[in-house]
């Protein structure tokens, strides 16, 4: 059965609404059910925890050449990528001048100029935060996060960050970064300073969501005494 290329296009905006949809429901119980809370936090957690166990997708790299080489991209930068290929044991080392087009799996996606709006969560300390993350390349992203609440302080904050993907793992790209911002918990003003890795992992099926992990190490200044230590979290986004 064939389909037209309008119908097509409208099917696919139709599925694109209906994930937005269940993400703002899943946004909606998060804020204002207790228990939705937590289930949704161990269910994060456990999805996170699949990240590296999920097999990577292939990708088929077109050359300018003409040629065609199928793989599994390790690692990929704005001038080189490494493939591994059943040609060969070792990995191909492809320059991205000699490149044409890079086809990805049904997991395909093009994050570049692309807005993901959703939440992060930091267990230790129990903060909350909205999270509006824009990829200004294919490995380069600038994100603004909003603190909304830490446990039963009454607390605002505003955070700029930078972080690059290193590496891409099939659904999965590996990143770090750092982030500065201002704080405020009661009365008392101060700044937060953080450097951080971890794993953004888009699932095969709605590959407009992200979910991550993230481990880092967190600065405060100025809310008490100083505080440095480190720290864990999980986001999630939907990508706009």
């Amino acid at each position: 059965m064939s389909v037209s290329a309008e119908s097509a296009w409208h099917l696919k905006q139709l599925a694109k609404v209906h994930e937005l949809h269940s993400f703002c429901s899943m946004l909606t119980l998060f804020k204002n059910n207790k228990q939705h809370r937590m289930m949704l936090k161990y269910t994060l957690s456990l999805l996170t925890l699949l990240l590296f166990a999920i097999p990577a997708s292939a990708e088929t790299l077109r050359l300018n050449s003409g040629e065609s080489l199928e793989g599994k991209i390790r690692i990929m930068d704005e001038k080189t990528l490494y493939i591994e290929s059943n040609l060969t044991a070792q990995e191909l080392k492809i320059d991205r001048a000699d490149l044409s087009l890079i086809e990805f799996d049904t997991s395909g996606r093009s994050l570049a100029r692309r807005i993901g709006i959703g939440f992060h969560y930091r267990p230790n300390g129990n903060e909350e935060n909205l999270s509006v993350k824009n990829w200004i390349s294919e490995i380069d992203s600038a994100e603004l996060m909003i603190a909304y609440n830490s446990g039963s302080v009454n607390t605002f904050g505003v955070e700029l960050r930078y972080a690059r993907v290193f590496k891409v793992e099939g659904t999965s790209d590996l990143f770090y970064g750092a982030g500065t911002g201002l704080i405020s918990k009661d009365s008392k003003r101060g700044t937060a300073f953080r450097f951080f890795s971890g794993g953004e992992f888009f699932p095969r099926s709605s590959p407009n969501f992200g979910i991550s992990l993230e481990l880092g190490v967190l600065r405060k200044q100025g809310v008490g005494d100083d505080t440095q230590g480190f720290y864990n979290a999980i986001s999630a986004r939907y990508y706009f």
